[in-house]
């Protein structure tokens, strides 16, 4: 080895040492970022071959060159947020996002799943989008208008997530039907009586109060029941209807009885509700509604959205209905290890790395959602610290190496002159 070749074995030590503590500092700065994984700096002997004569070949060492490896499949642990748009994974995969919303942008994948949200104006119309911490936009796959999901096995197959209030509506809808399942008191005085309260949607989309007073009359097991509305709204049945029970307390007739409504307001139209009076009781215990259900709803816009363990996005709207709007995909790639780290904990697809395939959580055990959690940093702090001070202590040696040879070779220098 040559004077030479030792000053640059201890300057390519410094070197490679430096990106060493580069990788340390990144672990500790980001112990705190969501699907982070940790990088760690290997290292390989540099040797230089120099043909000395035709028939001899002589290697000279030259140091050592430093390679940060970033360990993409370590799973980190899924803590619990409470947040409604957090989300993990437990396994393998990534999700996948588009760093543009309109979908031409390039496709990358991450394990950090804390979402919030992105607006963008496209063709002068503010548009709400889900986003990822490097502000790409999620992409899932959507329903159609059956309410199906349009599950593909590639990524043309997803679409950008939006979620604005302009994104998804509920069209009202009259209600039809209507169930009741009310205890009344085997026991209750003649007059006594009991109301029960629900709502029912005109074509309109409005909703109307619709109340039962049940009153015992002075025949065994016998109640008069007087459907009724305060805001004006008919009934065209007579009224009372006589509801009886048998000696153990069960429903004997009516068992249904179907209203033709009249509806006040404007636009509210008229409407016939069947009522399934089929589950009503004459029971100890007292009054008590178990069961009050109606179809129909009036018009509603997207409110919120939260994931389910199938990573789901469920939207919930202003009128109080939800419905399924996307399905997140748990892409998966044959060697994540091989991806290019490209910014913020998201990567891209490499030739070594393979293409990316999509599957369902709910109908693969590669990977699964975790909602309302998120995937910690792979970043272990004692670790840290041990590889810190032999990195520190291994750019020392080699400061001193180079601080020594360089008086090795002044010295040489003087002797020449």
């Amino acid at each position: 080895m040559t004077m030479f070749s030792a000053l640059t074995a201890a300057f390519t030590g410094m070197r490679s040492h430096t990106t060493s503590m580069q990788s340390i500092s990144d672990n500790i700065a980001n112990i705190q970022t969501p699907g982070y994984k940790t990088a760690n700096t290997r290292f390989r002997e540099l040797i230089s071959e120099i043909d000395r004569t035709k028939n001899r070949v002589e290697q000279q060492h030259m140091g050592v060159a430093p390679k940060t490896q970033f360990f993409i499949d370590k799973q980190g642990m899924v803590e619990f947020t409470n947040r409604a748009l957090d989300v993990a994974i437990q396994g393998k995969g990534f999700f996948v996002s588009n760093t543009e919303p309109d979908g031409t942008g390039s496709i990358e994948l991450t394990r950090n799943g804390q979402f919030s949200n992105k607006q963008v104006n496209i063709g002068g119309t503010d548009q709400l989008f889900l986003s990822d911490s490097a502000g790409n936009v999620v992409l899932g796959w959507p329903t159609d208008s059956t309410g199906a999901f349009q599950v593909g096995a590639d990524v043309g197959s997803l679409e950008p997530i939006r979620i604005d209030t302009n994104a998804f509506t509920v069209t009202a809808r009259p209600s039809t039907e209507a169930l009741m399942q009310v205890n009344l008191k085997n026991d209750a005085a003649i007059g006594e009586s009991f109301n029960v309260d629900f709502a029912v949607f005109d074509e309109g989309g409005t909703g109307h109060n619709l109340r039962f007073n049940f009153a015992k009359t002075a025949t065994v097991n016998t109640w008069d029941v007087t459907p009724s509305f305060s805001d004006g709204t008919t009934i065209a049945q007579t009224v009372p209807i006589t509801m009886t029970f048998d000696g153990a307390g069960k429903v004997v007739s009516p068992t249904a009885q179907t209203l033709d409504l009249t509806f006040s307001n404007a636009g509210g139209g008229a409407a016939s509700i069947a009522v399934d009076f089929s589950n009503m009781s004459q029971f100890n215990g007292g009054f008590a509604v178990l069961d009050l259900r109606s179809d129909g709803n009036g018009s509603g816009f997207l409110d919120r959205i939260n994931f389910n363990e199938n990573g789901i996005v469920v939207g919930t709207f202003s009128n109080g209905s939800s419905r399924n709007l996307y399905k997140l995909p748990i892409a998966i790639v044959d060697e994540p290890n091989k991806l290019d780290l490209r910014f913020n904990t998201h990567y891209a697809t490499t030739a070594e790395s393979g293409g990316i395939s999509l599957f369902e959580a709910d109908k693969t055990a590669l990977g699964a959602f975790v909602a309302g959690s998120l995937e910690a940093s792979t970043t272990d702090l004692g670790t840290e610290f041990n590889n810190m001070i032999i990195a520190q202590q291994s750019f020392a040696m080699n400061g001193q190496s180079f601080r020594a040879i360089d008086q090795m070779a002044q010295i040489a220098y003087e002797l020449k002159r």
